[in-house]
């Protein structure tokens, strides 16, 4: 049979060249030979088929015949084809099936039957269970577990060895129950805030293994069941907008094409939707879920493992329906009894993945492959790490240090006891030590040797026991109390409090140097919206209109209000005699849609045939145009037609070019538009509500409304985006029969693609739209459109159609002819997107690149999109000038070696910025070549922007010397975007900066040095990591801190999150306030609880030399203990609690140069040996020997006695080390005080109620019986201790007030601003904005007022959503400080305010005004401004 002239060959030629099951994968629908009366084909071939190929052939259809042979360009036929036909590839591609190794061994197997045998039931047991538990502890394993925990740091092996020999009552000075019983009280309270923490983490795992699904029984009904409960063999239904509970394999889905879309952004971080198709039944009809339970299935599948991309496995189906079926190999096979057996085989495109969520489809049926901890999501997912915060690793080193003091002390004392037996105590004949008993050794190794444990016991308070209960109180007080009730911090929609899940590291919040973090979810919400558009040149609409927010107004009411100048073109154009066939034919005639601009002159109006237009403007009505607004004319006569015109070209190209699926409204009301890409959708719905809406969408058709007037125009062809294309293209024929090509994609392909002859000036005026659009952070695509001749179409069109019936380089061929159909293009415009960001989060961002702090972004999404969110979140500020470092992969054999040579370059260029930023020379390139010379520049410049793609970085990661190359580079660059990442690649990024970074601080020392070095480095910047999809869970576990956003994709990066929080914006009080105070107080609990322990045990020490070095104790052991556990607990622990270091904690975000993570010389190792040891040291010979030199053998109450002696040194430590903790005290409250004075008081009381505690139960205690009368009645006693307070007091007093004066520290300076001027007044306006931003103050209204979120005009200068930590103390110092607040009350703060503008005339800038109040702020004077409008103190 021959064909008519014009058709293409009838469709029985393809199935000469393809098995009609294989061209079903390509969605190529073929005419049967002859419909048998009982095989499927009589079902295949319909009524409606048969009507339209007649027609065909009589000539009464505008389709040619063979346009039954034709690719499907609806989007779910298209979406199945594609999916089958990557099966079809991935099978061809020589994938082994399940049971076959590529070593030609066997692997291991797992096989899972639908409708298993007796023998075989149950089949879920021989698997894991579906649940996950990604907690630390439960009943059995808490107490080792935890042990180890608690063993495996310096201090509690000390301690456990220290309760030890306490009950060596031979050596032991000390009885041994104090020393079991302090070392069993910290080990409880550090394991009740264990439990209580991982309580938490109990919680959140019976939160999402208690969740819902359905399972479906065998007569096709379904039961509710938990995911805990779902087996291996089950079937489950999942349902639109749910997760799936474990990984399935799809058997049904309910969309008419077979198909199924998922949102995998929980995995991989990807924002596209995803394509999966059930299992390929050969026809075998599935149309119900009933259906599904009537397969006879047995799956063979690989082992569980960690590969996302790839799966192996078959099924067997047993059904009479494949009895009728033709016999091919490893097809059908005809059965006795059981019908045809049929091998499937299946790969990753039918499996349903753990963590992904279904979309756009009503309801799918899976069975069940892998669950719980063998899904594919788990195993890639680390095991929670055991993080330790800093100063637990400081503290490990300086107890050692303090350990071997202590080791060096007992030995002096050991050797000098035996030394003065021998030379001084046998002298003395009372003694007795002539007759060596229990005590007294002959042997002399003996001897030494055990006096050197008693001393061991004596000393042991240079450790201090209690400082880390006092840790774990502070620490739990400070997550669990603070930060999980800080109103800050929560959200105002979910209401949901931030999470502190594990208060280890409260002090590295304090010291965090990188940031990496996550996109989508985590800086942005996904939601895109239209916000400007670009037609021939010229750019309409403003960035700062949200068209959305409007949605009363729709049409020429909704264009008006985006731009007037469109408006008035449309509506001229609209009432023109020329608006039908404008509509009719897809768009503008030729030559206008060439002219280069909208704005023709009068000769060129009239070439353009558009003057009879213009004369005949008012004819039709219009009530848009017939209805101004308030105060307005008719103003449309003054729009440019040839405008018109264009917009027309523009949405009639953003409707046809897209491949969304209208979806009904459950609430009512409009469709909703559902699709792959995020961008068409917002595009989609901005042109509806301007009046240009897709209306529906047929087999091969679709249905416009062009401001009322309905068009339906016939889809011929669809060249789908790829990353290779970088655009879409639809062929359509418009009603009048005009055949035209829309695209649509980036500027970097479409451009490219443009008429070669196109003006200059237009391609000029659309890069700086695109370059305007872009630095605006909105995501830009390029629109284009072209004038088919039909002849040239048809020609095309079969080579096309034959290409995608191809099995031999379908998709080169098919991208050939899009290429060559896609020349020539004329530009038609730009349209610009904005990625809805989260609230607040370019302040955020702001503030911690003004707090020194690193920020990266590392996505799954693709590079423009990431580069783009990054210029929005100001991340990126010029994105012309970022370095690309991308390679081919494609071309693995030179892409290492393009990737080494770019590093090169971007290294060269980096010198070259600095030389330029500068004015400094760089130093010569060496052997090392440029890395070397980079590596030499100050870590403090970082200019420079890069971003580096995930292809790229698999050449970049595995070489060592590369990867320290991009190290070195991302080191000086401010901003870093990283895309197109897997979860192992985030983590090896961190891992990748961490090393470089102990790299950087090790230099070229050597041994000890370079240990210590790099352990220092260790203690200063920490890396911290934030996210919110399953996808950044091996990033947050592999940073020293991981964060966690509770968003909308699951809850597994929280439940593997240190903190948890709802929004990026509040990292900044998480960090600046929360970290910073932490970081505040626990380095001066630390230092301070070292300093009274070293006091007391130096008192005990100094005694020695006048004890003949016996071990003979000053003090009894009760007292002993209670000076830890009464007399010094409270004071500490509420310094630690309430201190900080200005009273109003907003100013530490107003002021982020306060987050000083590396500077900080609060706890370092000089600063604790000096403070904590030192002046310990000194203070406790004060304390001893002016008591001791000032014994008194005369008067009536006289103090001779060791025990009075006793008494009076330890009334004096005890009140030094009190005065001590108030004199660093910062912030006092009514409660700090009172305590301070009751815990300094109480000892008065003790020293005369003990006593008689001791006589009421029979015990005789020489050390206290009568000694505290005698002592307390003695003057002496009062004049010593006053006399001590005195010095010790006095030389602190002088120390701190010479470094306030000469030397202070920043929040010195903004405490004693604070005190005379306030910190949050006199805000500029870029300062309030941000903080406004923040949720820190609210923007100023026109009276003039600054109110706080949540307070008034007349609130305190507190901070009242840290109520929590202020106690109830009232300030008055600020309570006016907003309502008095008039520097810049008068600027506009959205925009016009030059912050570098001179002030008005008698004011002056906030710098300058500080330093005019106090003269003791010279440096803070001497600032230079940011672009935030916050200020930097000069590097010291």
């Amino acid at each position: 049979m021959t064909s008519p002239p014009g058709q293409l060959p009838p469709s029985r030629s393809l199935r000469v060249e393809v098995p009609e099951e294989e061209a079903l994968q390509f969605g190529v629908r073929q005419e049967e030979e002859a419909p048998s009366a009982h095989g499927p084909a009589s079902r295949k071939y319909s009524p409606g088929t048969m009507i339209r190929d007649a027609a065909a052939y009589l000539g009464l259809s505008r389709t040619p015949r063979a346009q039954t042979n034709r690719v499907s360009v609806n989007p779910l036929m298209r979406a199945a084809g594609d999916a089958k036909y990557n099966t079809s590839r991935e099978l061809k591609a020589g994938e082994a099936p399940a049971e076959e190794s590529s070593g030609g061994g066997v692997e291991r197997t797992r096989v899972i039957y639908l409708d298993p045998p007796v023998s075989k039931k149950p089949q879920g047991s021989e698997f894991v269970s579906n649940r996950v538990v990604t907690s630390k502890y439960n009943f059995i394993t808490f107490l080792p577990i935890f042990l180890l925990e608690m063993f495996s740091r310096v201090a509690y092996l000390y301690f456990l060895l220290q309760a030890g020999l306490s009950w060596w009552s031979v050596i032991s000075p000390f009885s041994g129950y104090g020393s079991t019983a302090a070392l069993v009280f910290v080990l409880a309270v550090a394991g009740i805030k264990a439990i209580w923490e991982d309580v938490k983490r109990h919680h959140e795992d019976k939160r999402m293994n208690t969740s819902a699904t359905q399972r479906l029984n065998p007569d096709g009904s379904v039961t509710d069941i938990l995911w805990t409960d779902v087996r291996v063999g089950d079937v489950i239904v999942v349902r639109d907008g749910e997760l799936f509970p474990a990984d399935l394999m799809c058997l049904y889905s309910s969309l008419p094409e077979n198909v199924c879309f998922i949102k995998t952004t929980n995995l991989d971080g990807e924002t596209n939707l995803k394509i999966r198709k059930p299992l390929d039944l050969k026809g075998l009809p599935m149309n119900d879920l009933a259906s599904v339970m009537s397969l006879k299935l047995t799956l063979t599948a690989e082992d569980a493992n960690r590969n996302l991309h790839k799966f192996r496995g078959k099924a067997h189906l047993v059904h009479e329906y494949f009895r009728d079926m033709p016999l091919s190999p490893g097809g059908a096979q005809r059965g006795a009894d059981t019908g045809a057996t049929l091998e499937v085989p299946v790969t990753m495109n039918e499996m349903l993945l753990r963590g992904c969520m279904l979309k756009n489809t009503e309801r799918i049926a899976g069975m069940v492959v892998y669950t719980g901890k063998e899904t594919r999501i788990q195993m890639n997912a680390a095991k929670t790490p055991l993080k330790v915060g800093s100063f637990d690793l400081f503290l490990n080193l300086q107890i050692a240090l303090v350990i071997a003091m202590q080791l060096a002390m007992c030995l002096f004392c050991a050797i000098a006891n035996y030394v003065w037996i021998q030379q001084e105590g046998k002298k003395r004949y009372y003694l007795a030590l002539d007759v060596y008993v229990q005590g007294n050794w002959e042997n002399a190794g003996a001897q030494i040797c055990l006096t050197f444990l008693t001393f061991w016991i004596l000393l042991s308070y240079l450790v201090p026991i209690s400082l880390f209960v006092t840790l774990e109180i502070v620490k739990f007080i400070q997550g669990f109390g603070f930060v999980n009730f800080d109103r800050d911090m929560r959200d105002p929609k979910t209401r949901e409090w931030a999470r502190c899940r594990n208060s280890n590291l409260n002090e590295d919040l304090g010291k965090i140097e990188y940031i990496f973090s996550d996109k989508t979810g985590t800086l942005t919400s996904n939601e895109m919206q239209l916000r400007q558009i670009a037609v021939k040149g010229v750019a309409y609409g403003t960035s700062d209109l949200r068209l959305e927010e409007h949605l009363d107004k729709t049409g020429l009411r909704a264009l008006r209000l985006f731009d007037q100048r469109l408006y008035k073109a449309a509506a001229r154009v609209q009432r023109s005699s020329s608006w039908n066939g404008l509509i009719t034919a897809g768009g503008s005639s030729k030559r206008i849609m060439a002219h280069p601009t909208s704005y023709p002159n009068l000769e060129a109006v009239g070439s353009l045939g558009l003057d009879g237009e213009a004369a005949s403007a008012d004819g039709a009505d219009d009530e848009v145009a017939n209805s101004p607004l308030p105060g307005q004319a008719h103003d449309w006569e003054e729009g440019s037609t040839a405008l018109g015109h264009h917009l027309v070209d523009f949405w009639t190209n953003i409707c046809l070019c897209q491949s969304l699926i209208l979806e009904k409204n459950p609430a009512g009301g409009a469709n909703l538009f559902q699709g792959p890409s995020p961008d068409e959708v917002a595009l989609v719905d901005g042109a509806r509500q301007i009046g240009f809406e897709f209306k529906e969408r047929s087999h091969s058709s679709v249905r416009l409304d062009m401001q009322g007037e309905e068009v339906l125009y016939e889809v011929l062809n669809v060249m789908e985006y790829s990353s290779d294309r970088g655009c879409m293209s639809v062929i359509a024929r418009a009603p009048d029969g005009t055949i035209r090509l829309y695209c649509k994609g980036s500027d970097a392909k479409v451009l490219q693609k443009i008429r070669r002859d196109t003006p200059p000036e237009l391609m000029d005026n659309t890069n700086a739209n695109l370059h305007y659009f872009a630095k605006q952070g909105l995501r830009t695509l390029v629109l284009g459109t072209k004038i088919i001749a039909p002849a040239t179409y048809q020609e095309w069109d079969r080579r096309y159609q034959e290409a995608a019936a191809s099995f031999v380089d379908r998709d080169e061929r098919l991208d050939a002819l899009g290429k060559e159909i896609e020349e020539g293009l004329e530009l038609i415009g730009v349209t610009a997107i904005e990625d809805k960001l989260q609230e607040g989060v370019p302040a955020a961002i702001q503030t911690l690149l003004d707090a020194s702090i690193r920020v990266w972004m590392i996505t799954g999404d693709k590079q423009e999109t990431a580069v783009n969110i990054a210029v929005s979140c100001r991340l990126v500020h010029n994105p012309e000038d970022v370095m690309m470092l991308n390679v081919d992969e494609k071309s693995k054999d030179t892409a290492a070696r393009d990737a080494d040579e770019l590093l090169d370059k971007f290294l060269r260029r980096v010198m070259q910025l600095y030389k330029e930023d500068t004015g400094a020379e760089v130093p010569a390139e060496g052997k090392a070549g440029p890395v070397g010379s980079v590596c030499a520049l100050p870590s403090e410049w970082q200019k420079a922007e890069l971003a580096v793609d995930g292809p790229s970085l698999n050449f970049i990661l595995a070489d060592d010397s590369m990867r320290h190359k991009l190290a070195v580079l991302a080191a000086h660059c401010s901003g870093v975007v990283v895309s197109r990442s897997s979860p192992s690649q985030k983590a090896a990024i961190v891992k990748m900066m961490t090393k470089y970074e102990m790299w950087k601080a090790a230099g070229s020392s050597r041994g000890l040095t370079r240990w210590y070095a790099m352990h220092r480095r260790r203690l200063q910047g920490k890396m911290l990591s934030i996210g919110d999809g399953a996808n950044d869970v091996a990033m947050l576990q592999t940073a020293d801190v991981g964060i966690g956003i509770m968003g909308k994709e699951g809850r597994q990066a929280v439940n593997n999150s240190d903190y948890a929080i709802s929004q990026f914006r509040f990292l900044v009080p998480l960090l600046l306030v929360h970290g910073n105070l932490s970081y505040y107080r626990l380095a001066r609990l630390i230092k301070y609880s070292f300093y009274k322990n070293i006091t007391f045990a130096f008192v005990l020490f100094y005694y020695q030399f006048y004890a003949g070095f016996s071990g003979q104790a000053l003090v009894d052991s009760i007292t002993a203990a209670v000076f830890n556990v009464v007399f010094t607990a409270l004071p500490i622990l509420l310094f630690s609690i309430l201190d900080r270091p200005v009273k109003n904690l907003k100013a530490l975000v107003r002021y982020p140069q306060m987050y000083n993570k590396r500077g900080s010389h609060s706890l370092t190792t000089l600063t604790f040996w000096k403070t904590g040891v030192l002046m310990g040291a000194v203070h406790g010979a004060v304390c001893f020997f002016i008591p001791y030199y000032s014994l008194a053998t005369s008067g009536r109450s006289n103090i001779t006695d060791v025990y009075s002696l006793g008494k009076v040194a330890f009334v004096a430590l005890l009140g030094t080390v009190t005065l001590e903790v108030a004199l660093v005290a910062r912030y006092w409250t009514w409660l700090f005080g009172i305590l301070t004075v009751i815990s300094y008081a109480l000892v008065y009381p003790y020293l005369v109620v003990f006593p008689l505690l001791e006589m009421a139960f029979s015990y005789y205690d020489p050390a206290n019986i009568g000694v505290s009368d005698q002592v307390l009645s003695s003057a002496t006693f009062w004049f010593v201790i006053l006399v001590c307070y005195i010095i010790t007091f006095g030389s602190r007093y002088l120390e701190r007030t010479a470094k306030w004066a000469f030397k202070p520290q920043d929040s010195c300076i903004l405490s004693e601003k604070e005190r005379k001027d306030g910190l949050m007044r006199d805000l500029s306006a870029p300062t309030r904005k941000r903080l406004s931003e923040l949720g820190v103050v609210r923007m100023r209204s026109k009276a003039g007022l600054d109110l706080e979120r949540g307070g008034d005009e007349h609130s305190s200068g507190e901070t009242p959503h840290l109520r929590g930590q202020h106690g109830s103390t009232q300030f008055s110092g600020e309570a006016d400080d907003e309502a008095r607040d008039t520097v810049g009350s008068s600027l506009d703060v959205a925009g016009g305010f030059d912050p570098d503008m001179p002030p008005p005339p008698g004011q002056m800038r906030e710098w300058d005004a500080l330093s005019g109040r106090s003269p003791s702020m010279v440096r803070f004077a001497a600032h230079t401004r940011s672009a935030s409008g916050t200020t930097y103190p000069l590097q010291r």
